[in-house]
């Protein structure tokens, strides 16, 4: 998932001119998302030492601290209280989220050969490719057990949970089915990938994994089915809203104000929006730099100043601040028929506001 708090919320003004970033504090957001981190890490290590072998508790341990923060399970959270649930009795259910994160990025960094994940070396690259498979196999096991435990704890109603507990899994396999389109982008010809397979792409990947978040916590904190169907809507939307702008993070050549490796998604040959939306409206000769540099794959720091000044087109930014701006104004939409409380209203408020490309 693309990342909930970045230090820059201008995006498009960095591009080519990182001295006049932009920064902002988000309070509310940032201390949201904090304290949820102090509440679920412990969780998430007590269920490891419950369900699992001593064996493994260094590798299952290190695959959760690859993060900046446990922003599925804050989704989880805000998901409970916005219909005014007790977010402490889904604890187990906050950490199933991110136990099934932790499976997928053990496994993603596998397929892309990534040697670095938030500044750390990844799974694979300090365990081997064979254990971090094996980790994320595991992972997802618990994930499954600690949210049907707590469903058992709460004593929902048995035919309602079996359909959060398929939608978990429908979640699952869309993050992968995303996951498949990613790889594929590598392979396809820029000029054969339009915007209609990126949006699905994202949406899978990311905007359906931010959906069931906010439905699993309005569900388990006793919402409708009518506020479990618009936050879900919700979240899709801000989900696939945020991965735009995190893609467009992608072309931003500082790794600490990104929180990411520079243009690792160019590199890999990942052909995300920004990236055709300067090549669709580039000129000739631009359009030729860019499958020239595809094919090349690692960058200088000439080059990557080039491609920067490709992406910060005006008629690129102002194409992608559009979409951005469609899909908040359907997350706003949809957020407010959930009629959430103040304030988790507050927070969202913070979480929409800095969604700024």
């Amino acid at each position: 998932m693309a990342q909930i708090l970045t230090k820059i919320t201008r995006a498009s003004e960095t591009l080519g001119n990182l001295n006049n970033a932009y920064s902002h504090q988000f309070r509310l957001l940032e201390s949201s998302l904090e304290e949820t981190d102090k509440i679920i890490l412990p969780v998430l290590k007590d269920l490891i030492r419950k369900h699992t072998d001593k064996s493994i508790w260094e590798q299952l341990d290190y695959s959760l601290i690859n993060k900046s923060h446990f922003d599925r399970a804050f989704f989880v959270k805000l998901g409970c209280e916005a219909v005014g649930g007790d977010y402490k009795k889904i604890l187990p259910a906050m950490a199933s989220v991110e136990l099934r994160y932790a499976s997928g990025t053990a496994i993603d960094d596998v397929f892309d050969f990534n040697d670095e994940r938030m500044g750390k070396p990844s799974m694979p690259k300090k365990y081997g490719p064979n254990i971090a498979l094996s980790i994320g196999a595991i992972l997802k096991s618990i994930s499954s057990i600690s949210l049907l435990s707590n469903g058992k704890e709460l004593n929902i109603d048995l035919s309602q949970f079996i359909d959060i507990c398929i939608k978990e899994e429908i979640t699952h396999y869309q993050v992968y089915l995303g996951q498949i389109s990613d790889i594929l982008s590598e392979t396809l010809p820029i000029e054969k990938i339009d915007d209609n397979f990126y949006l699905e792409m994202i949406t899978n990947a990311t905007g359906v994994d931010a959906g069931y978040c906010f439905e699993l916590g309005c569900f388990l904190g006793g919402g409708t089915k009518y506020q479990q169907k618009s936050i879900f809507e919700f979240g899709v939307a801000l989900g696939t809203a945020m991965q735009i702008r995190d893609d467009l993070l992608d072309y931003v050549n500082d790794k600490d104000l990104i929180n990411k490796i520079p243009f690792r998604d160019f590199e890999t040959k990942k052909k995300r929006l920004p990236l055709l939306l300067a090549y669709r409206f580039g000129s000739s000769e631009e359009r030729k730099t860019i499958e020239r540099l595809l094919d090349k794959g690692s960058l200088n720091e000439n080059e990557k100043n080039i491609l920067a000044s490709f992406i910060s087109n005006e008629i690129v930014i102002s194409y992608i601040a559009d979409l951005k701006n469609k899909l908040v104004g359907a997350a706003k939409n949809h957020f407010q028929k959930v009629g959430a409380r103040e304030s988790t209203n507050q927070i969202i408020s913070e979480i929409i506001s800095q969604i700024d490309v």
